[in-house]
């Protein structure tokens, strides 16, 4: 079964070039499953708004937000994306609405999991952006969107349909400045590249242009903004050295005045320390191996999420024994990175953690990705100490937690 376009023919004629209809056949994440994340990310949202949280869930009536939207979100008794949008659409008396929940792919590491195969076949190609993709689902019967154009800046953007039908119109250029106060776009779609797809094809949007999303009659979809051209790497950077900086430099959240221009009293020095320490401490982090450190961490995180961050949260499980059957995960990405320190740096499913750089760990690492399953107290017995064996087991609960490996019942073994 495909797991994606042909992400060739795509790069040589599509990517940052042009817009593309890509039919696929099939939905690359299943419909039901996309719409019960829907449903799991709303139920807090019934009570209230929730700030500064995620998943994020909005709520739009034509072309308002609605705060408290309460029983318009789906809950646990809904059956299915039709009979949500009609009840939904009774409720507010036949008016076209959107609900937007953003990051709702951590959630649900399965969901998540398809995406990520479908994105990194894209990835190996034209490589992992330095900063993290950004994913929203959306349902409704909206006749255009009601946030007007959706743009992110310097990002690209995939719209997988999953659900009914959807028509796009593309624009390189805009009339109309800021972008989301554009209107009058009936009067411009002679000028726009206009695409229609059904549930199964992809819908795609280089960074530079501008896009109009319309439902036809009633849809759902997943986006994936991927940050493109003119993306600023300096954020990355940035985050880093103020947090590294806020350790560095304790402060008492006071503003530091400088003496009035012309004020001065003569021979005297306007009260600059608190900026020439910040300096100073600025310059100390920018050489310190901690922040090379960092920026590795983040990137191996980065690389193993294939850019769809923040990644679902590791499962709790029970600690493994001598007899427990495991074996690689299909479709796990472990990466593994030697930090200059010497030390190496594992990580699985978007998640990171210190690893072992033995010749034992390496052994069950390569046993492990032959597919077959294998016996914990086998695979710890190529160390030959008890100390060794014991990181090796912690090394496979690890991976296990993570969804690296997983386990093997004597049926499926």
């Amino acid at each position: 079964m495909r797991s994606g376009p042909d992400w060739e023919k795509f790069v040589r004629r599509h990517w940052e070039k042009a817009p593309a209809h890509v039919p696929f056949g099939r939905p690359i994440v299943p419909p039901a499953q996309a719409f019960q994340s829907i449903i799991t990310a709303s139920e807090p949202f019934r009570f209230g708004t929730r700030f500064r949280a995620l998943p994020d869930v909005r709520f739009f009536v034509e072309n308002a937000q609605l705060r408290s939207p309460g029983k318009l979100l789906p809950g646990a008794r809904e059956r299915d994306v039709d009979s949500y949008i009609r009840r939904a659409s009774a409720l507010l008396g036949q008016k076209g609405f959107q609900l937007l929940v953003e990051q709702s792919l951590l959630l649900d590491f399965s969901l998540w999991n398809d995406v990520r195969g479908f994105v990194r076949g894209l990835l190996e190609r034209v490589g992992v952006p330095v900063l993290p993709i950004v994913s929203d689902l959306f349902v409704g019967n909206f006749a255009r969107s009601p946030q007007g154009v959706a743009k992110r800046l310097h990002h690209s953007v995939f719209i997988l349909v999953l659900h009914g039908r959807m028509r796009i119109h593309v624009w390189k250029k805009l009339w109309g400045d800021p972008p989301n106060e554009t209107v009058d776009f009936d009067r411009h779609l002679s000028e726009a590249t206009t695409l229609e797809a059904q549930a199964g094809d992809i819908l795609y949007v280089p960074s530079r242009s501008f896009h109009l999303e319309e439902c036809r009659e009633q849809c759902m979809a997943l986006r994936l903004w991927i940050p493109a051209q003119g993306s600023r790497p300096t954020h990355v950077v940035k985050e880093l050295l103020t947090k590294f900086m806020d350790h560095r430099l304790p402060h008492d959240h006071t503003v530091p005045y400088l003496e009035y221009p012309g004020r001065r009293r003569k021979g005297a020095r306007a009260p600059v320390e608190p900026l020439v320490r910040a300096a100073g401490a600025f310059e100390e982090v920018a050489r310190s191996p901690e922040l090379q450190q960092a920026l590795r961490i983040i990137w191996a995180r980065r690389v193993s999420a294939c850019g769809l961050e923040p990644a679902p949260p590791p499962r709790e499980v029970l600690p493994l024994d001598d007899s427990s059957l495991v074996r690689g995960a299909p479709r796990s990405h472990i990466v593994r990175m030697l930090d200059s320190s010497g030390q190496w740096i594992w990580a699985v499913n978007g998640h990171v953690f210190p690893g072992s750089d033995s010749p034992e760990a390496a052994q069950v690492l390569e046993s492990l990705e032959s597919g077959a399953a294998l016996r914990v107290g086998e695979l710890c017995r190529v160390a030959r100490r008890g100390a060794r064996r014991t990181e090796l087991r912690e090394l496979l609960e690890t991976l296990l937690a993570l969804r690296g490996i997983e386990l093997v019942s004597e049926r499926g073994a």
